[in-house]
């Protein structure tokens, strides 16, 4: 179906209570295999009757400003943690069940510990503390996409000046980097504050359980399963040793090929003396384009990509009022993805799609799920889906950027580097933050700035640059939407960096491997997936050292 003609109906909370207490009496009398069947895809279309949750957050997405999805989105911020309460109900009565095991066989031993995750980190008596939480991020959401910036005279959205950000005219970046500073400080207060609220809000969470902080709280709501924070710590102290050396090395190469003797912040969106290479076409040109590349990929990326495009399974158009970010959407009820991104001019538009399109094409494989927890993943995994593709698709460039791909792929893999980097970056901040909750905005500041000059020791700033290095972090929307979801971001990025790698020796078998992951994650947890796939687990002690040597080379 055609996302213009999927229709939009509100989901009223008491007839989806009435179905799960239906569903509650159904598991309690379920006595054999084929009684847990009919359960578990009775469920599923009570997920299906639920897409509506789904289309409005989209609709709402894609214009923050329109009154009537505003306020739908409100509503369901107000029952989606007690839906979430229902659907932990529904879970503590299939592990209790006398036919568990059953249970257990058709879904999967990874979704039943996927399950079990979720029973830990909740209570009924969250559910106040959730619906403020949701008050809370939608406020973050709808001040950030209404952030305007006063530049060359006019109040123009932030958004609308990322191209002039890359711009090879150095003072044009400068301007452009003071006017959204300016426009950032504005907003400092009001984010200090929110943020503020949202680490109490967590923390009352947390202790509310009976947790220290909410650190271990927010694993457990990650579904974090064969790992744990000091598995985590130790992957960061290797990203410090391997990979910060090797971010070093490439931030002095780009200062050399831009040819100054001083790289400051301005200056870190641009790569090349020309500048970024840009599409050669405008938004329904990149679309094509899109297409073409994972038509050339594969013949399951193919069928893929036409049903998305065909369907209108996206929304690229840059616009005032419209979420800050891309992300991949599923609407059950349709077995279908859904990407929302901006096109903004630059190569952002070939990246978006390139990982945006790795999580769609995941939610395709597995649209024929009857049951749909056979098709759940963690994070990791789905990051995995997404940074691999990024660079699946990177051979077919030329046809975004003709003879500057090179210049691309380059850009593309440099940034992989750092990407990593960040990401770790953000993750101990987040740890450092919710295991300190009474923390100050002053002393978080510090705290940033303490963590930038442990990761990225090589970076430099201008005078006014030094004095906002702190409230960086405020720009980063995972800080407060998502927290702990970057380290996810990281660890994937290794497993894509080794596919990068893998397609020089082997394309083919590396396509396969992908496939291969792909498949598992639905069945598997993140470490026995990437394990199956043939690839090094991101935790091993050697494997960032090893793939460090083969980047080296490359950069």
């Amino acid at each position: 179906m055609h996302f213009r003609d999927m229709p939009y109906t509100r989901v009223i909370y008491e007839e989806v209570e009435k179905r799960y207490q239906e569903l509650f009496a159904r598991v309690k009398d379920a006595s054999c295999e084929e009684d847990c069947r009919a359960v578990l895809e009775e469920h599923s279309r009570l997920q299906d009757d639920m897409t509506s949750i789904s289309l409005c957050a989209v609709h709402h997405d894609m214009d923050m400003n329109d009154a009537f999805y505003a306020a739908e989105q409100n509503y369901y911020d107000e029952i989606g943690p007690k839906i979430y309460d229902l659907e932990n109900e529904f879970g503590r009565l299939l592990t209790e069940s006398s036919c568990s095991g059953s249970f257990e066989k058709l879904m999967g031993e990874f979704a039943f510990s996927i399950i079990r995750i979720g029973l830990d980190g909740y209570d009924s008596r969250l559910i106040s503390l959730e619906q403020e939480e949701n008050s809370l991020t939608g406020q973050y959401s709808r001040l950030t996409a209404n952030g305007k910036a006063e530049y060359n005279g006019q109040m123009v959205s932030r958004s609308s000046l990322t191209a002039e950000s890359e711009s090879p005219d150095r003072e044009v970046r400068h301007r452009v980097s003071d006017a959204l500073a300016r426009s950032w400080e504005t907003q400092r207060e009001e984010l200090e504050l929110l943020f503020d609220r949202l680490v109490q809000n967590r923390d009352a969470q947390a202790r509310m359980l009976g947790f220290e902080n909410y650190v271990p709280l927010g694993y457990l709501r990650m579904s974090r399963i064969g790992y744990t924070p000091d598995d985590v710590r130790c992957f960061r102290d290797q990203v410090k040793q391997y990979i910060v050396p090797i971010a070093a090395k490439l931030h002095r190469q780009r200062r050399t090929r831009l040819g100054l003797d001083h790289m400051y912040g301005f200056d870190s969106s641009v790569f090349f003396p020309e500048g970024n290479p840009v599409p050669l076409g405008d938004d329904r040109f990149c679309l094509e384009m899109t297409r073409e590349m994972f038509a050339r990929l594969s013949p399951e990326t193919e069928e893929f990509i036409n049903f998305l495009l065909e369907n209108g399974l996206y929304d690229v158009e840059a616009r005032e009022g419209k979420f800050t970010g891309a992300y991949c959407a599923q609407f059950d009820a349709y077995r279908c993805p859904f990407i929302l991104a901006d096109f903004d001019g630059t190569s952002e538009n070939a990246y978006v799609m390139s990982h945006e399109g790795g999580h769609a094409f995941y939610f395709y494989l597995k649209r024929g799920e009857k049951i749909r927890e056979r098709g759940c993943y963690t994070s990791e995994m789905a990051e995995t889906h997404a940074m691999s593709m990024e660079f699946f698709l990177a051979p077919y460039m030329e046809l975004f950027f003709g003879d500057r791909a090179d210049d691309y792929r380059k850009m593309h893999l440099e940034n992989a580097v750092m990407r990593i980097v960040y990401q770790c970056e953000q993750d101990e901040f987040q740890e450092i933050i919710y295991r300190n909750p009474k923390l100050t905005p002053k002393e978080r500041n510090k705290v940033w700035e303490k963590l930038e000059k442990e990761y990225f020791p090589f970076r430099e700033y201008t005078e006014e640059e030094k004095q906002r290095i702190g409230s960086r972090w405020q720009k980063i929307p995972h800080t407060y939407l998502w927290p702990f979801y970057a380290i996810d971001y990281g660890l994937a990025q290794v497993c894509a960096l080794e596919y990068a790698q893998w397609m020089q020796e082997d394309f083919n078998a590396a396509w396969k491997s992908y496939l291969t992951f792909c498949e598992s994650s639905g069945n598997m947890n993140f470490a026995e997936a990437v394990k199956t796939a043939g690839l090094g687990s991101p935790f091993e002690e050697g494997c960032l050292e090893k793939l460090m040597i083969w980047l080296d080379q490359q950069l």
